[in-house]
């Protein structure tokens, strides 16, 4: 036992280890404890009272739905006649028949429902004493307007009998409780599909006088969607799970997805329990389970005999309450409710003080006995930290007193010995550490080496050019001199870091008889060499060997150093060299934006904006340009506006090979020439354009006016020279309102207006002046657009340009067959397809075809176009935000679409068959 006890006293680790461990193991214990004690016997009970109170909010929620439909349906039986709209009073125009009165006095009632959260009616009917609606709204899914059915009878539906016979609501006990009824209705959508509503309906009655009972003339149904009621009383009870089921059991409805739906559902056992709970009317309130575990079926009185039960939904697990949903004293099904058991773990709130408390007093309790553990180990560690302090700080006969016959006495009895040996490494070490030139560092080598073994030196040699030659401190005895201006054509020392002994026809004609040697590496490559010379035979014994051996470490990271120091600041000056000859401005800033270079062409170039600051941030600059159109003669660029200077900047960043990014070089082109070259070539095309429309317009006017003041007077032939002369005149019209559009573009001048558009009515525009010549060419044009195409956002006239020049290309391009133009909805854009039979494109044009000035073989119109209406079409496109792009099968045709934004409010999904609409 005395030896076991030995070991454990001379290892650190055991005097460690052993306590924490001993005091980890009791915290976890007693921590566990306390938490599971506390918290584990209110765990369940909590979560169930809280399950309890959202089935009370759903039944709540539930009645509340059902009394504003009552409310709601009130206001519109007594809304009286209105003189400022000429609406009548509702129960007059019930009495009347009167469809159009009844509907203009609905509006407002309409709108009203709408707008109240507790009604917000999906269905709105008035019928009459036969059953017969003379009101039959609907909420639209986009907008404020209903749609409006005709025709629609409840006439033999048992409730719809029983207002119409003025019948009360009875309850199991006999009462009654009004001529109001509520439930559940069936609606047939248009595509046949049968959806759901929840319904209140109320009777419309008329009094003729005091003796006579009220008269049922009609009355009022509302009702909202079953899956929007759910989504509400789900909201507004906070369950995360709700259903509803028939009287068998089946689901109506669910917020949870349809593959969860079948774990949902009631079997015919639960709703025996449920029919023998209320039966017996002895229901266990739920607050009452005082954190039982929870079985399949538990008895809850909310708000009448209710199921308890769990169910796996995905990956979680959900509590749930069953429970008959009562509408109007009549069982209308049943209701679930559920939420999720991870709730449970909110109890942990309950207890958190006590349990942190006792966490605090544990953690406290470990830390003072963790501090009086590690007092005993680090003790000793601080005496010995404060002697390589105090060596580090220049007391050299510092030693340390730690006798401890451990780890950390054998430790300190070790540094008393390495101290000693070090202290001349050491201030060796700090003193190379200092330098980057290379004869100082000789220098320090040599007076290191020479207090070991006096008359040792200290000698490199370095790469020069494509040779070797030999370095030597300035102090060196003249006998070594000679060496200097000697060189080297190759390297004889390689090898490792261990100095080496070496012989050299060179350096004994320097008097020099012992030498050693050891390679300088970098990047595992040989770089140079360092020699410790002696001018005695054999004068390195084994005891100053590793001594030296130190030394030589030490001196060759060192040399290394100033060797790539040196390659560095020739780098460098070349570098500078380079970007001074440079006619593009270089600026280089560092990661944080310093600006850290600029060469001469640059400091040219910002010199309108430089400030007297010491130092210049790259942020500070403007370097962020503005498009310049140029594309008639060239491609748009980003160009920076400096003082009268234009100036394009390209920018790269400057990454490490490990993808760390240092700094960022930016160089600036100056444009300005260019630039005011092409403005001139743009605004000379932009002048004549103008200078020659003015005389076009004038020929086309006479010729025009010729043609139809001579009348059959001229002959076929003059009348066809004079037609192809208008157009030519035509023609040339076009190529010049084509070419006055480039330069508005170029010289972004063309005011754009987005708004929302009727894409529909933009494209009957663009269709209409060409209607005549698609006749005269044999083409078929077919529009079908989806009648609820939303709005886009586009500019209505650049628009209409764009697809004119479609058109246009369709008209001469295509020989025979249609033009299709159809469009639909893509995610968050509108999509217009304009598709032809035409030729179709080669695949080599396709590239270039929105480029200016291209033109595609296979024109059959004796009328050329110039090349610029598909790429005008791109950039009005464009300019409102679109995109255009074409795909084509040689001898198939061509389809070209357009993609706009739309209005997101008024997003819908397009659904059943499009209109075909068809214009020959």
């Amino acid at each position: 036992m005395q030896r076991i006890i030995a070991i454990l006293r001379s290892r650190i680790l055991f005097t460690i280890i052993l306590p924490y461990l001993l005091l980890t193991v009791i915290v976890m214990l007693i921590g566990s404890g306390i938490a599971i004690t506390l918290v584990a016997g209110s765990w369940q009970e909590r979560f169930n009272n809280q399950l309890g109170q959202v089935a009370r909010n759903f039944a709540e929620a539930l009645a509340a739905r059902e009394i504003s439909n009552i409310a709601y349906l009130g206001q519109i039986v007594f809304t009286a006649a209105n003189a400022d709209t000429g609406a009548p009073a509702v129960v007059d125009a019930i009495i009347r028949r009167d469809a159009d009165g009844l509907a203009l006095a609905m509006r407002s009632l309409w709108t009203l429902g709408q707008s109240n959260e507790n009604v917000t009616p999906d269905r709105l009917i008035v019928f009459d004493q036969t059953g017969k609606a003379l009101l039959d709204w609907e909420r639209a899914r986009d907008g404020d307007e209903p749609t409006k059915y005709i025709g629609t009878n409840l006439s033999g539906l048992p409730f719809i009998e029983k207002v119409l016979r003025g019948e009360q609501t009875p309850v199991g006990t006999g009462e009654v409780i009004g001529d109001k009824y509520s439930g559940l209705i069936a609606f047939q959508q248009s595509d046949g599909r049968e959806v759901l509503h929840f319904f209140t309906v109320v009777p419309v009655t008329v009094r003729i006088d005091d003796n006579t009972p009220p008269q049922v003339v009609g009355g009022v149904l509302v009702a909202q969607r079953l899956d929007r009621t759910l989504a509400f009383l789900q909201d507004r009870s906070q369950a995360a799970v709700t259903a509803w089921f028939d009287n068998n059991g089946l689901p109506l409805a669910a917020t949870v997805p349809e593959s969860f739906v079948s774990q949902l559902r009631l079997d015919q056992t639960q709703i025996e329990k449920l029919a023998q709970y209320n039966t017996l009317g002895t229901c266990l309130d739920i607050g009452s389970l005082r954190g039982r575990v929870v079985t399949p079926v538990e008895r809850v009185g909310i708000p009448t005999c209710s199921l308890l039960t769990t169910a796996r939904l995905g990956d979680y697990e959900y509590q749930l309450v069953y429970a008959p949903l009562l509408l109007r004293g009549a069982q209308n099904g049943y209701f679930v409710v559920g939420l999720s058991r991870d709730f449970i773990l909110s109890a942990w709130a309950s207890s958190r003080n006590a349990v942190v408390g006792v966490t605090a007093l544990l953690a406290l309790t470990a830390v003072f006995v963790g501090g009086w553990v590690a007092r005993r180990i680090t003790r000793p560690l601080d005496d010995l930290v404060a002697v390589a302090d105090a060596v580090s700080a220049g007391d050299l006969d510092r030693r340390s007193t730690v006798n401890d016959t451990n780890e950390l006495g054998r430790l300190a009895v070790a540094f008393n010995q390495m101290t000693s040996h070090l202290l001349h490494l050491y201030q060796t070490s700090r003193q190379l550490n200092q330098e980057l030139r290379v004869e100082a560092i000789l220098q320090i080598a040599s007076t290191s080496a020479a207090h070991l073994l006096p008359q040792t030196e200290a000698i490199a040699i370095v790469r020069d050019t494509d040779s070797w030659r030999f370095r030597i401190r300035p102090n060196a005895p003249l006998s070594y001199a000679a060496l200097t201006g000697r060189y080297l054509n190759v390297l004889p020392i390689n090898g490792g870091a261990q100095l080496i002994p070496y012989t050299d026809p060179l350096l004994l004609a320097s008097g020099i008889k012992s030498a050693l040697a050891v390679p300088l590496r970098h990047e595992q490559q040989t770089i140079g060499s360092l020699i410790f010379a002696h001018p005695e035979q054999d004068a390195f014994s084994t005891a100053v060997l590793p001594h030296l051996q130190a030394i030589a470490n030490m001196t060759a990271v060192a040399l290394v150093n100033a060797l790539l120091y040196e390659a560095v600041q020739r780098d460098a000056e070349q570098r500078r060299a380079i970007l001074a000859s440079i006619s593009d401005g270089v600026i280089v800033s560092d990661a944080s934006g310093r600006v850290v270079l600029l060469n001469p062409a640059a400091e040219q170039l910002l010199r309108p904006i430089l400030t007297d600051r010491a130092e210049l941030s790259i942020h500070d600059l403007p370097l962020v340009g503005k498009d310049i159109r140029s594309e008639l003669f060239g491609r748009p660029e980003k160009i920076v506006s400096i003082g009268n200077r234009h100036l394009t900047v390209g920018r790269a960043p400057v990454c490490m090979p490990d993808g760390l990014q240092i700094g960022e070089v930016v160089v600036l082109h100056d444009v300005t020439s260019a630039i005011q070259i092409d403005r001139a070539k743009t605004d000379f095309i932009a002048t004549i354009s103008h200078e020659l429309r003015t005389p076009l317009t004038v020929i086309r006017g006479y010729l025009e006016l010729a043609l139809r003041q001579a009348g059959s007077g001229l002959d076929d032939g003059l009348r066809e020279m004079l037609e192809q002369v208008r157009q030519s005149s035509l023609q040339m019209t076009r190529l010049v309102n084509n070419a006055i559009m480039v330069a508005y573009l170029d010289a972004g001048q063309i005011e754009v207006h987005i708004q929302p558009t009727n894409l529909a009515s933009v494209v009957d525009a663009a269709i209409r002046p060409l209607r005549e010549t698609f006749a005269t060419c044999g083409l078929q044009v077919k529009v079908v657009l989806p009648e609820d195409l939303p709005p886009v956002l586009a500019d209505q006239e650049l628009l209409k340009q764009a697809l004119g020049h479609l058109f246009d290309n369709a008209c001469r391009y295509v020989q025979q067959g249609w033009v299709l133009v159809s469009a639909g909805i893509e995610g968050q854009e509108v999509w217009l397809d304009i598709s032809d039979t035409g030729p179709g494109i080669p695949e080599e044009v396709m590239g270039r075809l929105f480029t200016r000035f291209q033109r595609v073989d296979g024109n059959n119109s004796v009328q050329r176009g110039g090349g610029l209406g598909l790429a005008i079409t791109r950039q009005l496109i464009e300019l409102q935000g679109g995109s255009i792009t074409v795909k084509s099968v040689p001898g198939q045709g061509s389809t070209f679409t357009i993609r706009l934004r739309y209005i997101k409010e008024q997003e819908r999904a397009v659904a059943g068959q499009d209109t075909e609409r068809i214009q020959n």
